[in-house]
């Protein structure tokens, strides 16, 4: 009965505010944000083991900021534990209610395959990797105006990294879809800023455009830096 989860208490408060503080940067070093992600850990494994529907996605969330931590401290085994976790915790929550999860499961996945790839592992890295792209791929189709964007910036990490483990082939189309992708936002919210610009003034709208805009374009200048690399890895000229 959902009348039966506990309040949350004085530890859940804790737990949250250790998390903020690794998120907002305010640990020391990567062993103090350790020690505080091992902390709240163990805090939500408890009320998620009370309340699963209120707390599996702050346990999940807990799991893969603590791999990413062992990731930064060299400790890739102990990470592979923890995203391995985090993105069977995602699954299951991504099952039940994907427009809330499945962003989350891809992230936990591409993160997972950095991990996977550190440990020599390339075949399971890359698995990881084609899922998350096929989550963002199905969250774009869902919602384009939220996810386009999303769905082209890992198309072309993805692609970089496959790149730099000596794969350009396989890159090769994921950068070249990428900047395809995002040519277009860039090209709309261009537009969009001009008119704005033009018609408004320096009006609080324009300038929302205007950001949009110029975080379009830096991600479509990512992508062709990318697509840039992979070719001349291939010994093809450099095309946008």
């Amino acid at each position: 009965m959902r009348g039966s989860v506990p309040a949350e208490g004085e530890d859940g408060r804790r737990a949250r505010r250790l998390m903020e503080r690794v998120h907002l940067g305010e640990c020391g070093s990567a062993a103090e944000a350790l020690d505080a992600e091992r902390e709240a850990l163990a805090v939500y494994r408890r009320l998620a083991g009370a309340g699963p529907e209120r707390y599996l996605p702050e346990l999940a969330g807990c799991l893969s900021s603590l791999g990413v931590t062992l990731g930064e401290l060299g400790r890739h085994g102990e990470a592979l534990d923890a995203e391995r976790e985090a993105v069977a915790v995602l699954r299951r929550l991504a099952a039940a209610d994907p427009g809330r999860h499945l962003a989350d499961l891809a992230d936990a996945l591409i993160n997972l395959g950095a991990t996977l790839a550190e440990l020599g592992r390339p075949d399971e890295a890359l698995r990881a990797e084609r899922e998350a792209v096929s989550a963002y791929r199905r969250l774009a189709a869902d919602d384009p105006g939220r996810y386009l964007a999303d769905l082209a910036e890992v198309l072309a990490e993805v692609g970089m990294t496959l790149h730099e483990r000596g794969l350009p082939v396989e890159a090769l189309p994921l950068v070249v879809e990428a900047v395809t992708l995002l040519k277009g936002p860039v090209l709309k919210e261009a537009g969009l800023q001009e008119a704005g610009l033009q018609e408004a003034g320096l009006k609080e709208t324009g300038l929302k455009e205007a950001g949009a805009a110029g975080r379009y374009q830096a991600r479509l200048d990512r992508a062709r830096a990318y697509l840039g690399t992979v070719l001349s890895a291939l010994g093809r000229p450099a095309s946008t």
